[in-house]
């Protein structure tokens, strides 16, 4: 018990929060008060469960639709993400 009380102590600061990587502010921690800075771009927002995903994902990492987008077999018009029906001829999505 006194091994996991030795690295509780070493996690928190003493005074039961999270220093997040040092006591001169280092980290990334969530608890850190300091966010990562040069982040990717934000890309395409789900249309099932709205996650916002990364440039360039075919799938959503929540959920699993298809963030690609389709041509309708018949019209060959570009079908939005998430779209049933084509806008142009109003065939289902195949």
């Amino acid at each position: 018990m006194s091994f996991l009380k030795s690295l509780l102590g070493m996690m928190m600061n003493g005074h039961g929060s999270y220093r997040g990587g040092g006591h001169h502010g280092g980290g990334y921690g969530p608890y850190s008060g300091n966010p990562p800075t040069g982040g990717a771009p934000s890309g395409p927002t789900c249309p099932n469960c709205g996650a916002t995903n990364s440039v360039g994902t075919r799938f959503c990492g929540q959920c699993g639709t298809s963030l690609v987008l389709a041509k309708c077999a018949t019209c060959k018009a570009e079908l939005g993400v998430g779209v049933k029906f084509c806008a142009q001829c109003g065939n289902p999505r195949v």
